[in-house]
């Protein structure tokens, strides 16, 4: 298709946003001519109709004098036009005598429109018959209302016009950009799948290793060699999960949690103890909720990395897990003793390679995916942090 939008998300987000304001200024800008063709057109045709309108007026406003200097002579006949209709009103505008089919309230202008009709007012002085205002009713020329179909037709047609320009422009001004980032998505997901194998080998090959036979310089390297694997591992999954997760459909089930959650704290340990970080664990035991196993993994996963990324030497991360019986809500939480976060920057932790310390490894990622995971399942989550004190994450579903 010519205006298929790519789908990389920020891409599209792009496109739309630049489309957006392209169409918005350029359709004020139509709008603003066409107001001002509109107003000049209204302008003239009225103009026209007056020059008529005013010949006819003043053959009245002869008629009323004439009517005045003999009223005690013969009886006043109002003068009547065809096609024109009329009435007189006095000095506080009161209805003197009409021949239009409603009853009409002038106002001080030289002409209104009310209805199909406009109204033409005219001053008569002296006061002929206590007139002080002649008002003439002219049915409404339909020229100004061609005028505005074909106004209306053509601001239409640009519209349509400035939406496939607009699209087709953006997407060949962005496609060099699409194209780069394409190819980067391409390279993330291959490098990650192969990946996948060598590091799943040196972590099962490690699982099976004997290490009772081996002297304690020989299991420290071994040690060193898992805790690599498993920072790849941890790596390789966060990606593969940014990548895919927009494509994979969720596979819910009643998943014991506790028992995940334990099991995810015993995959960090190796971390945590390379650094002398210590888990202070109270995991209520059988809590089940209805959700997928890799995002729950990746959830727990993320929230226990950053915890120890950010944790000092010889610190202790709290892991809290409890079903709430009051609320049937289940409450997760964790806590560090780690660098903090700003309160200034608590809002835009979820902002994709934000990063708060250049001097700490990672891309970034974390809370995006974990973003995007309690969207998924409507799981609240409070943050609060202070620096050099730690951070305390809370989740409630």
């Amino acid at each position: 298709m010519l205006f298929k939008l790519p789908q990389n998300k920020n891409i599209r987000k792009t496109i739309l946003n630049v489309v957006s304001v392209y169409l918005v200024t350029t359709i004020l800008l139509v709008l603003a001519i066409s107001y001002m063709y509109i107003t000049t057109q209204e302008k003239y045709i009225f103009s026209l109709q007056q020059e008529h309108i005013d010949i006819q007026a003043q053959q009245i406003i002869n008629e009323l004098e004439t009517l005045d200097d003999n009223i005690v002579d013969e009886i006043a006949i109002y003068p009547r036009f065809e096609n024109i209709k009329s009435a007189i009103y006095d000095v506080d505008k009161n209805l003197i005598f009409s021949t239009f089919d409603e009853n009409i309230t002038i106002i001080d202008k030289k002409y209104f429109l009310k209805n199909k009709f406009i109204y033409f007012v005219y001053n008569i002085e002296p006061y002929y018959l206590g007139a002080a205002y002649l008002v003439i009713q002219k049915e409404k020329t339909y020229e100004l209302n061609t005028v505005l179909t074909k106004i209306a037709s053509i601001v239409l047609a640009v519209i349509l016009f400035l939406i496939l320009t607009s699209f087709l422009l953006a997407k060949i001004l962005l496609k060099p950009l699409s194209d780069n980032i394409n190819l980067l998505d391409k390279f993330i997901k291959d490098t990650t799948h192969e990946l996948m194998t060598p590091t799943s080998t040196i972590l099962n090959n490690i699982e099976v290793l004997d290490l009772s036979s081996m002297n304690e310089k020989n299991i420290k390297k071994i040690s060193r060699i898992k805790l690599g694997a498993t920072t790849i591992s941890n790596i390789y999954k966060d990606l593969s999960f940014l990548l895919l997760n927009n494509k994979q459909r969720s596979d819910n089930k009643n998943l014991n949690i506790s028992e995940i959650l334990n099991q995810r704290v015993e995959y960090f340990k190796i971390l945590a103890e390379n650094r002398d970080i210590f888990f202070s664990i109270d995991i209520q035991d059988e809590i089940y909720t209805i959700i997928d196993k890799h995002r729950i993994e990746r959830l727990f996963d993320n929230l226990i990395s950053n915890a120890i990324k950010f944790s000092s030497h010889n610190a202790t991360i709290f892991v809290k897990l409890k079903s709430i019986t009051s609320s049937k809500n289940i409450e997760f939480i964790i806590k560090d003793e780690g660098i903090g976060i700003k309160n200034s920057e608590i809002n835009s932790v979820f902002t994709r390679y934000k990063k708060f310390n250049k001097n700490i490894s990672g891309f970034g990622i974390g809370y995006d995916i974990i973003n995007s995971i309690i969207k998924e399942y409507n799981i609240d989550i409070q943050i609060t942090s202070q620096e050099n004190k730690g951070t305390k994450v809370v989740l409630t579903w």
